[in-house]
């Protein structure tokens, strides 16, 4: 009986680190490089270390979700008065065509607004660590991830 209950235990906890491992995305979590990736509009195609040298947020969101659209709204008008931040959108939705709708409706500054084609979803979000909770990273010029959904004051530090 003990053999059995150990045996369950070691599965158990096999398991569980396992399935820990395959779901952390290392390079996302703050303090590590930035992971690159190249994402396009339909005036420009642009990678993340292009930004070297400037305080980048990266904002993942979609209208089918409140919270981050709003707050895409916040950090694009946030960004968008200064040269101190630049903004990069990473839209979710499930068609350009709604994508290009929401732009519009929110008034948004189209500039650093990308939409990510589905095929391009699966390795974007196993790089980033997002899937349905979408969320913002605030990476400085050294490109190293330094907040996760950074906070007010964060995002007024990365402003100065």
């Amino acid at each position: 009986m003990k053999k059995i209950i150990y045996f369950i235990f070691t599965l158990l906890l096999l398991a569980v680190f396992t399935s820990a491992s395959n779901t952390v995305t290392s390079d996302s979590r703050i303090g590590n490089a930035a992971p690159n990736f190249t994402i396009g509009n339909d005036e420009e195609v642009v990678k993340l270390d292009q930004f070297r040298g400037k305080n980048v947020i990266l904002n993942v969101w979609s209208s089918a979700d409140a919270k981050s659209r709003l707050e895409n709204m916040r950090l694009n008008r946030l960004a968008g008065n200064s040269d101190k931040l630049v903004q990069v959108a990473v839209n979710m939705d499930r068609s350009r065509a709604l994508f290009n709708e929401v732009i519009t409706a929110d008034s948004l500054n189209a500039a650093g607004q990308y939409y990510c084609e589905v095929q391009d979803r699966p390795s974007f979000k196993k790089k980033w660590g997002v899937d349905e909770n979408y969320c913002s990273f605030l990476i400085n010029a050294k490109g190293v991830v330094v907040a996760v959904n950074p906070s007010t004051k964060q995002l007024r530090q990365a402003l100065k």
